[in-house]
C-alpha cells in the first residue's frame, strides 16, 4: 500500500464539505467560474463532491475522481475528493460490480502533524434515485430499494475493506435519500419523502454499521422546508465544532440555478 508523508501544519480543525455541482462543470467554462467562487466561500479544506468534472480544478487542491461512468462524458463522474493534503485514491481490485462501483470515490487523507489520527479514510458516494436506471445502466431491478441496496451494500464494503484498524472514517456525498420524513403538514400536502420510506432506515443501518455520526440527519434541503437528500457523516470520536453549515448556491447571472443542492460544511476537530 502506497502511503504518502505528512503536511507540516497547525493542530486544530478540519472544514469539511460535500456539494453535487450539477452536471460536471469545468471550471474556465459556463457555470464554472461561479461554482468555483462557491467552493471558495465555503473554505473547506476537504470537499466530498458530486457529479464533478474529472478535470476539475481548484488552485491549491488536487481531486481525484470514481471510476468512468458506463454512459455520460469521459470526464463526467459521480464523485469526488477534493484536498489540498496528501491522499492517496484507493482503487477496486478489478471484481467488483462495476454498476456500483462507479459511484464510489475512496481516498485515504494523510493528516497535519498535531492531529489526534495519522489518517483518514474518505468515501464519497452516489445512490441511486427514482429512474437512475435511464443514465445508470446495469443497476439491478427497477425498483429503487433495490437499486439502491445493491450500491449501498457495495460501497459499504469496500469501505470496510479499505479501512485500517481504528482509522477514523469521514463518508458523504449524494445518498438521494433523506433520513426523515416531510412534516406533517406537508404529509397533508401529498409530500412524498425524498428517497423512499423503507431507505431511511437503511441508510441510518449503514451509518452505524460503521460507528458513524450523521451530520445532516435534520439539515435543510436547498428547496426550503424539504429534507437533506445529500448527508455528511464521521466517526464518533471525531467531534463536529458548532452545527453543520447548510449553504444554498446563489442564482447565477440570469437567474439560472447554479445547483439544486445545497453544501454542507462542518468544523472537525482533527
Amino acid at each position: 500500500m502506497v502511503d504518502v508523508p505528512p503536511v507540516i501544519g497547525s493542530e486544530g480543525s478540519l472544514r469539511v464539505g460535500t456539494w453535487n455541482m450539477e452536471k460536471y462543470p469545468l471550471a474556465q467554462s459556463g457555470k464554472g467560474p461561479e461554482a468555483a467562487d462557491f467552493l471558495a466561500a465555503a473554505r473547506a479544506e476537504l470537499w466530498l463532491l458530486t457529479e464533478v468534472n474529472a478535470r476539475w480544478q481548484t488552485p491549491g487542491q488536487d481531486l481525484v475522481a470514481s471510476p468512468r461512468r458506463t454512459l455520460g462524458g469521459a470526464q463526467e463522474r459521480w464523485a469526488g475528493i477534493q484536498t489540498a493534503l496528501p491522499m492517496v485514491r484507493l482503487l477496486d481490485d478489478g471484481r467488483t460490480p462495476a454498476a456500483a462501483e462507479e459511484s464510489l470515490c475512496l481516498a485515504r487523507i494523510q493528516m497535519r502533524a498535531g492531529s489526534f489520527a495519522t489518517t483518514v479514510l474518505t468515501a464519497c458516494s452516489v445512490l441511486p434515485w427514482g429512474g437512475a436506471g435511464d443514465s445508470w445502466p446495469n443497476l439491478p431491478a427497477t425498483d429503487l430499494d433495490t437499486q439502491a441496496e445493491f450500491v449501498l451494500d457495495h460501497h459499504i464494503e469496500r469501505i470496510r475493506s479499505a479501512r485500517r484498524p481504528g482509522e477514523p472514517l469521514i463518508w458523504g456525498g449524494d445518498f438521494n435519500q433523506a433520513l426523515r420524513r416531510p412534516n406533517p403538514e406537508l404529509q397533508r400536502a401529498h409530500h412524498r419523502t425524498f428517497g423512499t420510506v423503507a431507505g431511511i432506515s437503511r441508510l441510518e443501518t449503514a451509518f452505524e454499521s460503521l460507528e458513524l455520526q450523521v451530520l445532516t440527519a435534520s439539515a435543510g434541503h436547498c428547496i426550503s422546508g424539504r429534507e437533506a437528500i445529500d448527508h455528511l457523516a464521521v466517526s464518533r470520536d471525531i467531534s463536529a465544532i458548532g452545527d453543520i453549515e447548510v449553504l444554498r448556491p446563489p442564482a447565477r447571472a440570469g437567474g439560472q440555478r447554479l445547483s439544486d443542492h445545497a453544501a454542507y460544511v462542518a468544523d472537525l476537530d482533527l
